[in-house]
């Protein structure tokens, strides 16, 4: 594939804010050749909030050798982030750093981006003097005064936002959002300066207007009742969810595409010209059978054709409807959790859209998915409908008696190397590795359901995605300080901790006598661990969603990319683990 058709398509994502695929648009060239992906693979990065391989990729490019204005600017954001996500003594030291560089671009090459982040960051700093004398280099600039382009008014908002002129920013951003460029990716950079400036301005009420001016549109997680077609009911629907729609400017949704509620809202948000990121919780010949075909009329029609006009298609997990309704709320919960990640990368808001009926018992799975919503901080728009008419629920199989039925999160690790140790060491690695090992999983015993471990592996089953990040990354920083030099390994060698949370069976082992968790989800999980860097954690994208939907955590879920897994079977989007700092 030619690289300029690659960087196209590439930009063009960047411009909706769909970071993820950017990203992987951008791995489908192994080779650099003269380079030329080169900037935008560090950008995509940066804009992932995935700073130190961003600062990484930067030097082994060499951009800093490069003598355009944008390859000399990235790399004074990238720490200006760097110095976003410190503290104290740090912070000020990056950001100050930060700003030098700014400055020493604009030095150089004389033009208005450099120009204005070493102004707003001079005023963050506590330097305003030096903050004014820039900003109003920028307002004197010919091409800024002369500007028609998003960035060139955006830079003159910034620049007016130093020296205390509100009004004029505001004439700016919205001559902003009229030029003919203006897109989600810009405005949600934008957004995210406005934030940074918001408390070191003394007027801080000013700056609200401003950012619900330039937020770029919301992302929407949608859920609903299955209903039977109803033209009277849908008529008065429609009217509704457009209204709910336009007042939260919703420009992307996440959910399924069950019979009722989900396509309706669906088909109103293709209409207004939004993205649609269909989800669904199981395989979809079941999803179908269950929770479409029985609806009947021309629901399985309207399925087929938002289906078709979905920008994405994701399964939180590909298995078999096995019976009961945890499968379909673990399958909306990883869409709230998407949803959150694509607001995240927006640096938009993120609201749920629910049709319910009035008279809804609080045991539904359309209440049930709103209160999950809610209980993590987020707000719904509940849409009430009276007089819905429900199909009758198709039967399931036939539930085990003796096998329970659950949502977990699974841990898989393994001590790449553990094979080629002299037989002599072996019971020191059982002290060195094991032993650690062991006492971080006692410090989390009261969130593990299920640990096994043969040779250098583990097996751990979580109560949830929480647990399981906070004890992987334990158990990460409990190896960091292992004998390498006693075991006769290279040093830096350590354990490589995937993570996957989804359903599963448990019940008796009927040859150990114990209780064991399988499933299809288990053997997923299983399959991410090979394809793990040694120190590193992995997880999938349904952890990572389900992590989102934590109201608070201290971890980072950064894009790894479409990773191929061993054994055939398949690719699959993966993230690394880290702490926030």
């Amino acid at each position: 594939m030619p690289e300029r058709s690659v960087a196209t398509r590439a930009r063009a994502a960047l411009a909706r804010g769909a970071l993820l695929e950017a990203y992987d648009i951008l791995q489908q060239v192994a080779d650099r050749e003269d380079g030329a992906l080169d900037y935008l693979r560090v950008l995509t990065l940066a804009r992932l909030g995935d700073t130190d391989r961003a600062l990484k990729l930067y030097e082994a490019y060499g951009l800093a050798e490069r003598q355009d204005v944008d390859a000399l600017s990235l790399q004074a954001r990238l720490l200006k982030d760097k110095g976003f996500a410190s503290s104290g003594r740090e912070r000020a030291s990056v950001l100050a750093e930060s700003c030098r560089l700014y400055a020493r671009v604009f030095r150089r090459t004389r033009d208005s981006y450099p120009a204005v982040n070493a102004a707003t960051l001079a005023w963050i700093t506590g330097r305003a003097a030096l903050a004014r004398q820039l900003a109003r280099a920028v307002l004197a600039n010919a091409g800024v005064q002369a500007a028609s382009d998003y960035y060139g008014l955006a830079t003159a908002a910034e620049a007016k936002l130093v020296l205390g002129d509100f009004a004029g920013a505001a004439a700016s951003l919205e001559a902003a959002l009229a030029a003919p460029d203006v897109d989600a990716g810009k405005r949600s950079t934008t957004v995210l300066q406005l934030q940074r400036l918001e408390p070191t301005i003394p007027e801080r009420e000013a700056i609200g207007p401003l950012l619900a001016l330039v937020r770029p549109p919301s992302v929407a997680s949608y859920c609903g009742h299955i209903f039977l077609e109803d033209p009277a009911l849908e008529a008065d629907l429609r009217v509704r969810v457009d209204q709910a729609l336009a007042k939260e400017n919703v420009g992307y949704a996440y959910g399924s595409l069950a019979a009722g509620s989900d396509i309706l809202i669906a088909e109103r948000v293709l209409a207004r010209g939004g993205e649609l990121h269909v989800v669904l919780p199981v395989a979809e010949e079941d999803f179908v059978a269950q929770s479409v075909a029985p609806a009947g009329g021309a629901w399985a029609e309207r399925y087929r054709a938002c289906r078709a006009q979905a920008s994405s298609l994701t399964f939180s997990s590909t298995m078999s409807h096995v019976g009961g309704q945890g499968q379909f709320a673990y399958g909306a919960k990883v869409a709230m959790g998407m949803a959150r990640l694509r607001a995240r990368h927006l640096n938009s808001r993120a609201v749920q859209v629910a049709v319910a009926e009035t008279a809804d018992a609080s045991g539904t799975l359309t209440r049930s998915d709103i209160r999950a919503w809610q209980d993590t901080g987020g707000a719904s728009i509940i849409v009430e409908a009276d007089g819905i008419r429900r199909p009758p629920k198709p039967p399931g199989p036939a539930a085990e008696s003796d096998v329970g039925r659950g949502t977990h999160g699974l841990m898989f690790t393994d001590f790449p190397g553990f094979a080629r140790l002299d037989e002599r060491v072996l019971p020191t690695f059982q002290v060195e590795v094991m032993a650690r090992a062991g006492a971080a999983l006692d410090r989390n015993s009261n969130a593990i359901r299920y640990s096994n471990t043969w040779g250098d592996a583990l097996y751990v089953v979580f109560d949830g995605a929480l647990e399981a990040a906070r004890t992987s990354l334990e158990l990460c920083e409990a190896l960091k300080s292992i004998d390498t030099q006693a075991l006769g390994v290279r040093e830096g060698a350590a354990m490589r901790i995937a993570l996957h949370f989804g359903p599963t069976y448990w019940g008796e082992d009927p040859v150990t006598r114990r209780t064991n968790y399988y499933g299809t989800e288990v053997s997923r999980a299983a399959r991410i661990e090979p394809v793990t860097p040694p120190g590193s954690v992995y997880v999938t994208e349904p952890f990572a969603a389900v992590l989102e939907m934590e109201a608070e955590h201290s971890f980072m879920c950064n894009y790894v990319g479409q990773v191929d897994l061993p054994k055939g079977y398949g690719t699959f989007p993966l993230y690394h683990l880290s702490r926030r700092d």
